[in-house]
């Protein structure tokens, strides 16, 4: 098994996922885009796709909170840490948008997802954030994205990222263009201790 199989196999747990999030985050960066980006109000309904194992609940006020998450393991996960204080939910698009639990949603967010699908997935995430936000929700998202002017260290361990779907900001731009009509991105440089940029997406239907 190739060293980056067994760091794949070691993540799917959710202590290590969370265990490497914890060393890797830079908490002034958190606070930030839950502060001043994200902007959630007490009350509001979030739909977190990706969520894993549930950890952004903690940096949140009280909200309707749904999680979503490809994994069994880390759904489980955050059941057993969260499950009296949010809804998750396993499977994929296609599961998550019959749930009648993900709709009206104020804000949906991707954060550290999308970077790990290609673009047809992208593209069915996109359609299912759309599907489940409110007229005047937000579609929020948060990647690593490759500048020309980055440093070659920052690029070199971004391309070494388990997800090997980090795109252009063009092409981020483009590919939400695609299903949203209203986009606005702003970069975000060190996002993490590993020197990351970062783009930052608010998408909305109106």
């Amino acid at each position: 098994m190739s060293v980056t199989s067994r760091l794949k196999a070691v993540l799917a747990l959710p202590a290590a996922y969370r265990r490497l999030m914890e060393m890797l985050a830079n908490e002034p960066n958190r606070r930030w885009f839950i502060e001043d980006v994200l902007k959630p109000r007490p009350g509001d309904k979030i739909v977190d796709v990706g969520c894993g194992p549930g950890d952004m609940l903690t940096r949140l006020p009280p909200v309707d909170y749904v999680g979503c998450d490809i994994s069994e393991a880390y759904i489980a996960g955050a059941r057993r840490a969260f499950g009296d204080r949010a809804v998750f939910i396993a499977g994929r698009c296609d599961d998550w948008r019959r749930d009648a639990r993900t709709r009206d949603a104020d804000i949906v967010l991707a954060h550290g997802v999308l970077h790990h699908v290609d673009d047809e997935e992208f593209l069915r995430i996109l359609e299912f954030a759309r599907a489940a936000l409110k007229p005047d929700g937000r579609f929020v998202f948060y990647e690593p994205c490759y500048l020309i002017w980055q440093s070659r260290l920052s690029a070199f361990l971004m391309s070494h990222d388990r997800g090997q779907h980090i795109r252009k900001e063009q092409e981020w731009k483009e590919l939400a263009g695609r299903v949203f009509p209203r986009i606005t991105t702003s970069i975000v440089t060190s996002a993490n201790l590993l020197g990351y940029t970062c783009i930052i997406g608010e998408c909305r239907t109106r």
